[in-house]
């Protein structure tokens, strides 16, 4: 069966040589990631489309909510969690998830209401969920511009073509431009209908994890393809559910839901309410792993649960390898991001951990 490639699976030996390594490899990443960011921002607001030269540090997940499972000012990373020597193992609230492709103005205005706590203490508007996919398309096109521009400076220095890996990318940051768009338009109209909230719950105590972005389910609980994950055929469109948790000073929220358009996930969300709330969670924390590095954890957190090897596998996951194509390309897809599993590992969403 093919094998996606899995970050927890480097050996001691190979951690060593990328210590050894770290400073020049650090150097040169922070050359090129310089370059980059220089060269993919446009000179324009993505919201106002009014020119600026100086774009606001945005987060994706509300600083206020961070600051709520910091310890010290500072929150443990992906990469503390799957230990690799390379990547940073924790990060300032400051810094944490931060993104730069709107104008300080729009973004102390655009998101007013999703990041009000007091939001949560009654019915979810569609304006708030279109709040939390403008963010989470907003958060993907900035990546995916940078993404394209550190390979175009990769390629010129290594003489490397990425080039077939950008054309894909590129192609995935106009879908996340037209989702934003639409996201634009609910939020700015009222649109009804236009979100499925198909779960939320606020929860009694305080989660120490924080989460809000959008995924692509591979399969739902029974092993059904949602979305092949490894068919790049431009004519071929991924459909996401946006997932946020977000812990608040005494209570959490933790909330799914996706845009009605998308259909492929009714079979998903029937087989998911099926689910007593406790396996919901358990579930919705599974997800977060396999499918994200874009989590953020409390520093507090019990060694334990940090060196939980089931958790080091699930969230070292890469998500691509040597895939073969066909009837073995859905084969694999369902083996890689089977739920079946989603017991086996630390829910961070149940009381026993909460912070």
């Amino acid at each position: 069966m093919d094998k996606i490639f899995n970050l927890s699976n480097i050996s001691e030996s190979q951690k060593k040589e990328m210590l050894e390594n770290k400073v020049e490899f650090s150097k040169k990443k922070s050359q090129l990631a310089s370059e980059s960011r220089k060269s993919s921002k446009s000179g324009k607001c993505l919201y106002c489309k009014e020119p600026t030269t100086s774009y606001c540090n945005s987060h994706s997940i509300p600083a206020s909510f961070l600051k709520n499972i910091a310890k010290d000012g500072k929150l443990l990373t992906h990469g503390g969690l799957i230990d690799l020597p390379l990547l940073n193992s924790d990060s300032g609230v400051n810094k944490a998830g931060t993104f730069h492709i709107i104008c300080r103005d729009c973004d102390s205005k655009i998101f007013s209401d999703y990041e009000n706590k007091a939001t949560y203490d009654s019915d979810i508007k569609q304006k708030t969920l279109a709040q939390i996919a403008m963010k989470n398309y907003l958060k993907t096109v900035s990546q995916r511009a940078f993404e394209i521009a550190f390979h175009e400076h990769l390629a010129d220095d290594s003489g490397i073509d990425l080039s077939s890996i950008n054309n894909i990318k590129d192609l995935d940051l106009k879908d996340n431009v037209r989702g934003f768009e639409r996201a634009k338009k609910v939020d700015l109209k009222c649109v009804q209908d236009e979100y499925y909230l198909f779960f939320f719950e606020k929860l009694s105590y305080v989660v120490p994890i924080a989460f809000q972005h959008k995924i692509a389910l591979a399969v739902d609980l029974e092993g059904n393809v949602i979305n092949n994950l490894y068919n790049h055929d431009p004519k071929y469109k991924i459909q996401h559910l946006h997932l946020a948790v977000f812990p608040l000073e005494e209570t959490s929220i933790v909330m799914m839901f996706i845009d009605k358009k998308d259909t492929r996930y009714r079979q998903f969300i029937r087989q998911f309410n099926t689910l007593s709330l406790e396996d919901k969670l358990a579930l919705i924390n599974y997800m977060i792993f396999l499918y994200s590095e874009d989590f953020f954890l409390s520093a507090s957190l019990d060694e334990e649960i940090v060196n939980d090897e089931k958790l080091k596998y699930v969230s070292g996951s890469l998500g691509f390898g040597l895939i073969g194509s066909g009837e073995s390309a859905i084969d694999a897809l369902k083996e890689n991001y089977s739920l079946s599993g989603f017991k086996d590992i630390p829910s961070l969403l149940s009381p026993e951990h909460s912070a």
